[in-house]
């Protein structure tokens, strides 16, 4: 592909027009003789059909005369005529061909009259006129013509050859003709040598006017382009607009080249002033703070984000060190570090704290790039910050419900899964008990019912504040789910801890719970069980304790049970 593209290119305009008018012109005058081939080999095969066909309606004319004067029942009689229709000029074939109805009324007749082949029995079958083109043992060209014979109510017209005992419309037979084309095929042998001919003839007058024409318009042209493109080059230098561009010259290869390298010149120039434009817009509309420093890290420019962040207006920060940002969280080994990854990588990116100008500190992601030069020297920093104190304040979110109760603020299940496998590592550690409390609230769906699932969850607030203050700042109240609790008694001795925690809790909810405008009074049945006394694991431990509320709960409610001295 590359050495055709070479040669193209070596042959110069004059060689390019040549080439494609002239290729051009080859294909129009070949399509030309090919239609006017097609259209006279059309015209012959009809011609050639047309005799063919007229030639057996005359056989089936004969075949009628024929019987109508009795003589075709006589073998010999339907031989002698075919013979002597075969003996016509032109003509290398002449068959009779029975169908079932004759043979089957009137004997199978000769053998040269039954069906011989597929376009025979195709005819008889179909009662449709086939032509087929054919090539004879010694290799001439022939056209061979099948036409059935078809029972009329009487024998006016050609194409009958007798009613019988068919019905009218149904094929008896049909007459087979041969013709030979060896006249067509020289005529239109010799039409086709005579088109290439002229086709020859015109192609060689074609190139030499061609030629003389390329020459002359090349010749004409070729000062012309040069002048102009020089007139349009000095022009735009002259300007200094880089929107301009000179016209290229299609036609003359090392013309166009020149004036194509100095639009692309051109394209380059305009293309760099408008990525400059966009990162101009870039740098003035990022939601992101950008600061331009010098190699000493003085701020030559910041754009409208750093000012909407910081507070700090450009002239309050230009010439000045980005320290006056710092909010004195970080230490010096973290800024010497930061530096160092610059210094080696060329670039930082990490969280950092900033005060802005009215005090307030905030969180921030930084990013800092050293701008250096062809020799390697940093020549400017570039860094860029986000304030992220919304996304710290939803980390945190995301954390606490990852591990807390959105309603009543105490931890959840994982949470207490955690202390709980903590607690009793522990107290096997220090050989000390656990303690662990399983609460449910009493009726608190007719709570839920009557009074709405508003005051139910302004019950378990109040509920779950009670309970907190009845606990050690050491022990942990979970809220299983729904109105179940689990508390959590770490480093217990015996389970008389567990009894005045109990107690201690039953009392709190004997005071009444002020609910939007409504007081009620709820009960709770808690069980309990003690590690290791209890059960050998987390798992069975808070099984332990579920059996033993409901035990309480089965008891009457407002009861509490130790699973180890009431259940076993």
């Amino acid at each position: 592909m590359e050495l055709i593209r070479r040669h193209w290119h070596a042959l110069g305009v004059q060689g390019k027009l040549h080439l494609i008018i002239q290729g051009a012109l080859i294909v129009v005058f070949f399509l030309l003789v090919w239609w006017v081939e097609a259209r006279f080999e059309a015209q012959i095969d009809r011609a050639a059909e047309a005799r063919a066909e007229e030639t057996a309606d005359g056989l089936i004319n004969g075949m009628n005369m024929m019987m109508l004067t009795g003589t075709i029942s006589d073998p010999d009689n339907r031989k002698m005529f075919v013979q002597k229709m075969a003996a016509s000029p032109g003509i290398l074939e002449v068959r009779i061909i029975r169908g079932q109805a004759i043979n089957d009324q009137y004997g199978a007749g000769l053998a040269e009259e039954q069906p011989v082949d597929e376009v025979d029995r195709q005819v008889l079958s179909s009662g449709r006129v086939v032509f087929n083109r054919v090539t004879t043992e010694n290799g001439r060209s022939a056209l061979r013509v099948v036409v059935p014979f078809i029972a009329q109510e009487n024998f006016r017209g050609t194409n009958c050859l007798s009613c019988h005992t068919n019905r009218p419309g149904g094929v008896n037979g049909a007459a087979s003709v041969t013709i030979d084309l060896t006249a067509e095929e020289l005529e239109l042998s010799d039409i086709k040598n005579w088109l290439w001919i002229g086709h020859v003839a015109i192609q060689l007058l074609l190139l030499v006017f061609i030629s003389l024409f390329v020459r002359f318009v090349i010749n004409r042209n070729i000062t012309m382009p040069v002048s102009k493109l020089q007139i349009a080059m000095r022009a735009i230098r002259g300007s200094n607009d880089l929107s301009k561009r000179v016209e290229v010259d299609e036609l003359n290869a090392d013309i166009g080249d020149m004036a194509q390298s100095f639009n692309q010149l051109l394209d380059g120039l305009e293309s760099a002033n408008e990525r400059l434009e966009l990162f101009a817009k870039m740098f003035e509309n990022s939601g992101e703070a950008i600061i331009i420093t010098d190699a000493n890290k003085n701020i030559l420019a910041a754009n409208p984000a750093f000012v909407q962040i910081t507070q700090y207006s450009l002239e309050e920060v230009i010439g000045k060190n980005p320290k006056v940002l710092s909010s004195g969280k970080q230490t010096g080994d973290f800024y010497r570090h930061m530096w160092e990854a610059i210094e080696v990588t060329g670039q930082w990116s990490g969280e950092i704290w900033n005060r802005r100008k009215n005090g307030e500190i905030y969180p921030e992601w930084l990013s800092i790039g050293a701008v250096k030069n062809a020799k390697g020297q940093v020549i400017n920093y570039i860094s860029s910050f986000s304030d992220i104190t919304k996304r710290k304040e939803a980390e945190r979110r995301i954390e606490f419900l990852a591990h807390y109760d959105s309603l009543t603020k105490l931890p959840n299940r994982a949470l207490f899964q955690d202390r709980l496998q903590r607690a009793l590592i522990i107290a096997d550690r220090n050989k000390t008990k656990v303690g662990l409390m399983f609460l449910d609230l009493d009726k608190f769906k007719s709570i839920n019912d009557t009074l709405g699932h508003l005051a139910g969850d302004q019950l378990l607030q109040s509920v779950a504040e009670r309970l907190t203050d009845c606990l050690r700042e050491s022990d942990t109240l979970c809220r299983q789910g729904g109105d179940e609790f689990l508390i959590l008694l770490e480093n217990i001795n015996t389970a008389q801890d567990v009894e005045r925690v109990a107690a201690k809790i039953m009392e709190a909810m004997s005071r009444p719970h002020l609910l939007d405008k409504h007081v009620t009074t709820v009960t709770f049945s808690i069980g309990a069980a003690i590690y290791p006394d209890d059960a050998e694991n987390a798992e069975s431990l808070i099984k332990c304790a579920d059996e033993a509320m409901y035990v309480a709960k089965q008891s009457g409610r407002n009861n509490f049970k130790l699973y180890q001295r009431e259940v076993s």
